[in-house]
C-alpha cells in the first residue's frame, strides 16, 4: 500500500503531518492559482458593506444582543484577509478530507480558470482574472456558479463552498458567542461524567519485530457488524478471534466534544467525504466502534414490509423466521433499546406540534440509552457519558471479556486468498511502513457500506455484483425559524421523535421519513445552501432559533462504489426521479408540520428555493405559501440542485446478499459465493435500503 491509503482513510491518521506533506506531492498550486483559490473562499464569508451590516445588525433574534454585541459586529465585519491563518486552514481542510483524484481534478479547474482563455471568460464574464475583480463582480460570479448549467462549474462551486463554510465554523475565531453556541457540551466535566466507568481496551501494538500472526478467525471492522460477530464467535465456538479496525480508539476521556475534534477524529475523511459529483455529502464512522461510536441513539428495527420484501424478492425467508424475531430482542436488549425516560428536546416538541397540528402521525423513536434519560446533543461526537449503549460500552466489552484481541490504526490492504480460500489478510500500519500477515480459517468483512466493496474489490474477486447496489438514505433538509424561542437544536435528546406520513409515497413502501437533527454550527451552515454573505450571516446569527428537520428516503435506485487507483473507495450517486419525488414528498410535508408549528420563516436546502417569510392567520392555506410548496416540487432535488447527504450506507454497497449467485455476491449465509471461507457481516449484504439506521 501506498502511504495515501492510511493517510487518507485511517480515522484520526488523516489529520496528521505527513498525510499533508504526501498529498503536496500530488496537489500543487502555482502563486496564480493560489490566488484565485483564496478569492473564491473569500467570498464565502466576506466583510459586509455598510448597508449589508444595516440589515444584518437587524437581525430578529434572541441572542443577548448586549452581552454579545462586540462579537456579533465582529461576525458581520469579518474576512479572510483579516485571517492571516486562514489560508493555511483551508487548505488543509482540503488536504484532509479529499482524495486523490479529486484533488487533481480541483487542480485541473483552477488551471483552466487562471487563463485568460474562454474557461475564465465564461465563469466570470470579465476579462479580467477572478482575483482580480472586486469583492461585488466575485460574489455575484460565485453566485451564478450554484445554478450553472455546467456540471463542472456546479460540482466546483459544490465543493467550495462546503469546503470554506465547514472550514471556517470548525474553529470560527472565538466567534461562537454571535450565534449563541456554547462550543462543547457545558456538562462535558460534570457528574455524568465523573460518576461513570467506561471499558477498557488494550491493542496489540505492531513493531518492526512482529512476526505474522495466527488466529482462527480475523474481523477487518469494529462497528455493528464486526463487534457482535467478534462476541457471539469467541463465546459460542471459542474461537480466536481478532478484529483490525483502521481508526482510532478514543477513551470517553479523550473526547472533547468540540466539532472540529469529533470529524478530524472519529469520521471518515474527517467528515468531509462528498461523492464523484460533489452533489452529496457522506458521513461515515471512521474509528474503533464505526458508525455506533457517532450515532445519534436512534435504534429502529427494520419495518415489516422491509423484511417481507427481503424474503419474497430474495429468497431470505430468515428474515420472517422467529429465530430473526429472537435475534432483535437480544439486540435490543444488550443496547437497551426502548422509550423508557426519553425527553423531548424543544426541537422533537415543535415537530410532535406541528404534526399534531397537520394530523400527520408521528411517534417516539426508541434509543440505546439503557432506560436512562440521555440528554446529550453532542453524541455526534462520542458519547462522553456511556450513556448511549455503543458497541464500545457493549459488544467490543463482551468480546474482549471473551478473549477477542484488537489492533487499532491499521489498514487492511488485502484478503489473502489460495485456492479459492480465503486464508488470512495482509495489513499496514504506520501510514504503511509497516507490512504484516495475519492467517486465519476465516475471514469477515465488517468495514461497512464504504470499505467491505473496497476491500474485496483490491483483493482480485471478479463477481460484477460486487460495489452495485449501493443505497444511502439519502437525507435533505427544511428549516424553520423561531425568533421567540430558545430552540438550541443541538442539545438535549437528538431525534427522538419521527413522522411517517410520507413512508409510502409510490405504494411499494418507498418514501421519506421526517425526523429533527442535532446540527451544529459546521453542519448547520453546509446543510443549506450559501446565497451570498449577508444571508449566510443572518442565517447563522438566527442559529439557535432554527429548527431543521430531516426527510431521510428509502431509495429505491441504487448508485455504487468503485475504486481509485490506490484501491480505495469512490462513491457513484445519482438520484433517480422516482427517489426524488419521495425527497420532495418529504420536504412539502415537513414545511408544512413547520408553519402549523408557528415558524415565521422557512427555508429549504435547495439552491434555487428562497426563504419565504409566513404571513396571515391562516399560513397553509395561504395562496403564496401553495405556491411555494407548488415551486418546491418544481425546483426539485436532482442534478445538485440541493445539498443532499447520506449518514447511512447499506445495502449492498459491496453486493446484495441472496439465495442466486448471478445477482448477488454472498449467500444467505454471509459467506462471498466466489471465495470460500470469506464472509461479510455489516450493511453491506442488506439486498434493498432499509429506511431506518442499519447499525441496529
Amino acid at each position: 500500500m501506498t502511504d495515501e491509503k492510511n493517510s487518507i482513510h485511517g480515522g484520526s491518521q488523516s489529520s496528521d503531518a505527513k498525510s499533508i506533506d504526501i498529498f503536496n506531492e500530488h496537489f500543487h498550486l502555482n502563486e496564480k492559482q493560489k490566488k484565485f483559490f483564496y478569492a473564491i473562499c473569500g467570498v464565502f464569508i466576506s466583510e459586509l458593506s455598510e448597508k449589508e451590516f444595516d440589515t444584518y445588525k437587524n437581525t430578529k433574534t434572541k441572542t443577548n444582543i448586549s452581552k454579545n454585541e462586540e462579537k456579533i459586529k465582529e461576525f458581520g465585519q469579518i474576512n479572510f484577509e483579516s485571517k492571516s491563518d486562514f489560508s493555511t486552514r483551508l487548505l488543509d481542510r482540503l488536504l484532509m478530507t479529499t482524495p486523490q483524484h479529486q484533488l487533481a481534478r480541483i487542480s485541473s479547474m483552477l488551471k483552466k480558470m487562471t487563463s485568460k482563455g474562454m474557461t475564465s471568460y465564461s465563469m466570470t464574464n470579465s476579462s479580467k482574472l477572478f482575483y482580480e475583480l472586486d469583492l461585488k463582480q466575485r460574489t455575484d460570479a460565485v453566485t451564478k456558479w450554484s445554478t450553472s448549467q455546467k456540471n463542472s462549474i456546479k460540482q466546483f462551486y459544490k465543493t467550495i463552498s462546503y469546503l470554506t463554510c465547514s472550514a471556517f465554523w470548525l474553529n470560527p475565531y472565538d466567534l461562537y458567542p454571535a450565534i449563541g453556541y456554547p462550543g462543547p457540551d457545558p456538562e462535558i466535566n460534570g457528574s455524568r461524567f465523573k460518576g461513570r466507568t467506561f471499558p477498557e481496551y488494550e491493542f496489540i501494538e505492531i513493531t518492526e519485530d512482529t512476526k505474522d500472526l495466527e488466529f482462527d478467525v480475523v474481523i477487518i471492522g469494529s462497528g455493528a457488524g464486526g463487534s457482535v460477530a467478534a462476541a457471539r464467535l469467541a463465546r459460542k465456538s471459542g474461537n480466536s478471534v481478532l478484529i483490525i479496525e483502521k481508526g482510532h480508539h478514543y477513551h470517553q476521556s479523550e473526547l472533547t466534544l468540540k466539532e472540529k475534534d469529533g470529524y478530524e477524529k472519529l469520521y471518515e475523511l474527517g467528515g468531509g467525504m462528498l461523492s464523484e459529483d460533489s452533489s452529496m455529502t457522506v458521513l461515515s464512522g471512521s474509528n474503533f466502534g464505526g458508525g455506533t461510536t457517532i450515532g445519534w441513539s436512534t435504534s429502529s428495527e427494520p419495518s415489516h414490509f422491509v423484511r417481507e420484501e427481503w424474503a419474497n424478492n430474495f429468497g431470505l425467508n430468515h428474515f420472517m423466521d422467529d429465530e430473526f424475531n429472537d435475534s432483535l430482542k437480544a439486540i435490543q436488549n444488550r443496547l437497551g433499546v426502548n422509550t423508557n425516560n426519553i425527553v423531548q428536546n424543544e426541537s422533537n416538541k415543535i415537530l410532535i406540534d406541528g404534526c399534531k397540528k397537520i394530523g400527520a402521525p408521528v411517534v417516539t423513536v426508541p434509543q440505546n440509552s439503557a432506560s436512562k434519560s440521555h440528554e446529550c446533543g453532542w453524541c455526534g461526537f462520542g458519547c462522553r457519558y456511556g450513556e448511549k449503549q455503543s458497541v464500545v460500552m457493549t459488544y467490543l466489552k463482551d468480546a474482549k471479556d471473551y478473549g477477542v484481541k484488537f489492533i487499532q490504526d491499521c489498514f487492511v490492504e488485502k484478503v489473502l486468498i489460495e485456492n479459492n480460500k480465503a486464508v488470512g489478510v495482509e495489513a499496514t500500519v504506520n501510514n504503511g511502513e509497516k507490512k504484516f500477515r495475519v492467517n486465519a480459517k476465516k475471514v469477515i468483512a465488517a468495514c461497512g457500506g464504504l470499505h467491505s466493496p473496497a476491500l474485496l474489490l483490491r483483493s482480485g474477486l471478479k463477481n460484477k455484483n460486487i460495489g452495485k447496489n449501493l443505497f444511502t438514505n439519502p437525507t435533505a433538509a427544511v428549516y424553520g425559524i423561531f425568533p421567540n424561542k430558545d430552540i438550541k437544536n443541538y442539545s438535549g435528546t437528538v431525534q427522538s421523535a419521527v413522522c411517517d406520513a410520507k413512508e409510502n409515497v409510490d405504494g411499494e413502501h418507498y418514501g421519506a421519513r421526517i425526523f429533527v437533527g442535532s446540527y451544529h454550527p459546521a453542519m448547520m451552515s453546509t446543510a443549506f445552501p450559501w446565497k451570498s454573505p449577508l444571508e449566510h450571516k443572518q442565517f447563522m446569527l438566527q442559529y439557535n432559533h432554527i429548527i431543521p428537520l430531516l426527510t431521510i428516503t428509502r431509495d429505491r435506485d441504487p448508485g455504487q462504489i468503485r475504486i481509485d487507483s490506490n484501491g480505495l473507495p469512490k462513491l457513484y450517486y445519482k438520484l433517480s426521479q422516482h427517489d426524488a419525488d419521495s425527497v420532495i414528498a418529504g420536504l412539502q410535508t415537513s414545511l408544512k408540520i413547520l408553519v402549523a408549528a408557528g415558524a415565521t420563516k422557512i427555508g429549504t436546502c435547495q439552491v434555487d428555493v428562497e426563504e419565504f417569510e409566513i404571513a396571515g392567520e391562516n399560513p397553509l392555506n395561504d395562496i403564496k405559501f401553495l405556491q411555494y410548496l407548488e415551486k418546491v416540487k418544481k425546483v426539485g432535488v436532482s442534478s445538485g440542485q440541493a445539498c443532499l447527504s447520506s449518514i447511512h450506507q447499506m445495502g449492498t454497497w459491496y453486493g446484495r446478499m441472496g439465495d442466486d449467485p448471478t445477482k448477488s455476491a454472498v449467500n444467505p449465509l454471509g459467506e462471498t459465493w466466489e471465495v470460500k471461507n470469506l464472509y461479510v457481516a455489516d450493511s453491506s449484504v442488506f439486498p434493498t435500503s432499509a429506511g431506518a439506521s442499519p447499525m441496529r
